[in-house]
């Protein structure tokens, strides 16, 4: 493996650790220089321990006892019994949520508090990027795109999400729509 490669190994890596928001970007460059196969292997099994250690720091945060992270999780009996009954479909959730550009965020705050297995969850989380990581690194050889207009794209799509997330909210003070005022 050559140096650009190791280099977006890294920042799957490293992305699958914190917010998730480079992957799209990481894989349209790298995919102009490198088989699709290799980056959705490579890169999902980076992506994925990633997320392993993403799993472990969120279960630790969630089991910290700071009030701040308990309002994050959700009751752990009725977690205890929904993983018991329905792990394979918890399997299942998990790589079809890793299988598209979704935010997998709400689903391993549930696997944390959970405590679901890391290692079961890291296979998901592989199984999952593996046609998601494939198309995209496709994507980027077929079409070549400038850095900057993948730049500018994920920055449009965050803008979009900013404005969707304040005008839900509405000004302060103002009873939302349907709503009744606080």
């Amino acid at each position: 493996m050559n140096g650009s490669l190791w280099a977006a190994l890294a920042v799957l890596f490293v992305d699958g650790a914190t917010f998730g928001i480079a992957t799209t970007p990481a894989l349209l460059e790298a995919g102009k220089a490198h088989s699709p196969w290799a980056l959705a292997l490579a890169g999902g099994l980076a992506s994925a321990l990633g997320s392993m250690v993403q799993l472990r720091g969120l279960r630790w945060l969630l089991n910290s006892g700071h009030a701040w992270a308990r309002r994050w999780a959700p009751s752990q009996e009725k977690l205890a019994a929904a993983l018991a009954r329905y792990r394979e479909a918890t399997f299942l959730g998990l790589v079809l949520v890793r299988a598209t550009p979704v935010p997998d965020l709400p689903l391993k705050l549930v696997a944390a508090a959970g405590r679901y297995p890391i290692p079961l969850y890291g296979l998901a989380a592989w199984l999952g990027s593996l046609p998601y990581y494939y198309l995209l690194a496709k994507l980027g050889a077929t079409f070549r795109p400038p850095l900057w207009a993948v730049l500018a794209g994920v920055a449009l799509v965050g803008l979009v999400g900013l404005w969707d997330r304040s005008r839900r909210r509405g000004p302060r003070g103002r009873t939302p729509p349907g709503g009744v005022a606080a």
